[in-house]
């Protein structure tokens, strides 16, 4: 049977640049991809039938954990005409009487007259830093912003994944009166027990170790966490630093640390992300722009890491400095102070990790964000009740 078999079920079309790789059958790695298997497993626990169509080099269908993946071929289109594809592809099937659609990101919303269709917005991403002392360099970053303002403008059904998104466009203009604007944090899919909090901190930074779990691009902040630990490590030569992940800036990493063997360079799977945090004391994000609700922040926490974070997007609507982790610029010397005082201060580093769990159980929690996707569904009316099959998680 194809994935595409005629049903009379509800179906629910999820619209996103690039979820699963054909060749590999392996869902594509990063937040967003994770964030739409979430909320596909959702919905088919909710009986509704789940179809997510990308762009691809080739024509395909396939399963992918139960869930119907649709390649549409897009050939050497660009911008505008990959997402006018892919709606082409859904609006011929598309039974208006039952069916809804969710654009996994603002920027592929099409315009259109369907009962039922959302965008989600996964946080600011065009505050990466560039030159704009130039006049070109301004007047770039100017139609930008129009650009992203522009792409909500005839959206009915707005999701976002932080508050600075919310304030950043209410700068600009207000919302549309006919647009319902909800704002659902990101989440942790896992959370470890109260007792391996307890026995991770038992003798607090007795070996301590520090954690960057990112990817390896440069608006991550892979050239200031460099830096940082560089410095950290003149003062503290026993402390044993990670850099977990995959980008082209691994070759920087390794060439920075290449005689530090406390320094070491790993991979992880998405289904290994709590257990890697588990694994060490302290987490160190150091993005410099393009963060939403950030997936790799509400692991650590919900792994009981003690976390130091830059103040950039949505990371500020997950910290409140001082009291679940430490916030400041993106700054070398400031992150350094951050972490410097966690070392010097064992305690206080633990009393900081015990209120960042706290706050990822239940912020920052699946099952918070399961119940927000459930009520505002039903609202829409995607979903006519709740079902009862949808698992919350719980902690371990």
């Amino acid at each position: 049977m194809s994935a595409l078999s005629a049903s009379s079920t509800a179906t629910t079309y999820l619209v996103y640049r690039h979820f699963y790789d054909p060749n590999t059958q392996q869902l594509m790695l990063g937040g967003i991809e994770n964030y739409v298997l979430q909320l596909a497993r959702l919905l088919q626990n909710e009986g509704q039938r789940c179809v997510v169509v990308q762009t691809a080099n080739f024509d395909f269908s396939a399963m992918y954990q139960g869930i119907a993946v649709i390649g549409v071929y897009c050939g050497a289109y660009r911008g505008n005409r990959k997402k006018l594809a892919l709606f082409q592809y859904i609006r011929s099937r598309f039974n208006d009487e039952s069916d809804s659609i969710i654009f996994a990101t603002d920027s592929y919303y099409v315009k259109n007259n369907f009962r039922r269709t959302i965008a989600i917005q996964h946080g600011v991403s065009w505050d990466k830093p560039a030159s704009r002392n130039s006049f070109f360099g301004y007047i770039k970053s100017l139609l930008n912003h129009h650009k992203y303002l522009s792409y909500i403008r005839h959206c009915r059904n707005l999701v976002c994944v932080d508050h600075n998104f919310v304030n950043w466009y209410r700068s600009y203009q207000n919302f549309p009166a006919k647009t319902l604007v909800r704002v659902i944090m990101n989440f942790s899919a896992g959370v470890i027990s109260p007792l391996q909090l307890q026995q991770k901190w038992l003798h607090p930074l007795a070996t301590p170790t520090l954690l960057i779990a990112r990817r390896f691009v440069d608006y991550r902040g892979i050239a200031l966490a460099i830096s940082v630990v560089q410095k950290l490590l003149q003062k503290y030569p026993a402390l044993q630093v990670t850099f977990a992940g995959e980008g082209p800036l691994e070759t920087e990493i390794k060439a920075a640390f290449s005689n530090q063997p406390q320094v070491t360079i790993c991979r992880y799977r998405p289904e290994e992300a709590l257990q890697i945090h588990l694994q060490h004391d302290l987490v160190l994000l150091p993005s410099i722009g393009s963060e939403g609700t950030s997936l790799s922040l509400a692991e650590a926490m919900a792994a009981g890491c003690a976390v130091v974070s830059t103040n950039v997007g949505g990371l500020s609507n997950m910290i409140i400095d001082q009291f679940n982790g430490l916030i400041g610029m993106p700054d070398a010397d400031a992150l350094v102070s951050q972490l410097d005082s966690y070392l010097q201060n064992p305690h206080r580093a633990k009393q900081l990790a015990f209120q960042g769990y706290a706050t990822a159980t239940s912020s920052l929690s699946l099952v918070r964000w399961q119940q927000e996707w459930l009520q505002y569904l039903l609202k829409l009316g995607v979903l006519h009740g709740v079902s009862g099959q949808t698992v919350f998680a719980s902690p371990a």
